[in-house]
């Protein structure tokens, strides 16, 4: 799991300039797996769910803390990953006009 604009700093509620360094970093994701799989002879296949909203985050654990986001944001985005099309970035439609109107396809 990945996530973008967590707090103050990467958080760009204009812009939305973390929006798109994630949908970067997704791509990218799926250009490094077919050079993995052209250089080592496999065929690993990836699906990758993209969500954009409110999450909770915090430390869990007492013996090996941990941090972690959830709530349904969360949530959607993985049931788009485990139900997506593999080597495909299966997005919302939030997300999608967030990405259109930055000229992604």
């Amino acid at each position: 799991m990945a996530a973008s604009g967590l707090n103050a700093a990467t958080y760009d509620r204009e812009g939305r300039s973390h929006i798109a360094a994630l949908a970067d970093y997704a791509m990218h994701l799926m250009e490094q797996m077919k050079y993995i799989n052209e250089h080592s002879f496999n065929n690993f296949q990836m699906k990758i769910g993209l969500n954009m909203g409110p999450v909770v985050a915090g430390v869990i654990g007492a013996r090996k803390p941990q941090y972690d986001i959830w709530g349904n944001t969360v949530n959607v985005s993985s049931r788009m990953d485990s139900t997506g099309v593999p080597d495909r970035i299966q997005v919302t439609t939030d997300l999608y006009q967030v990405l259109a109107a930055k000229g992604y396809t």
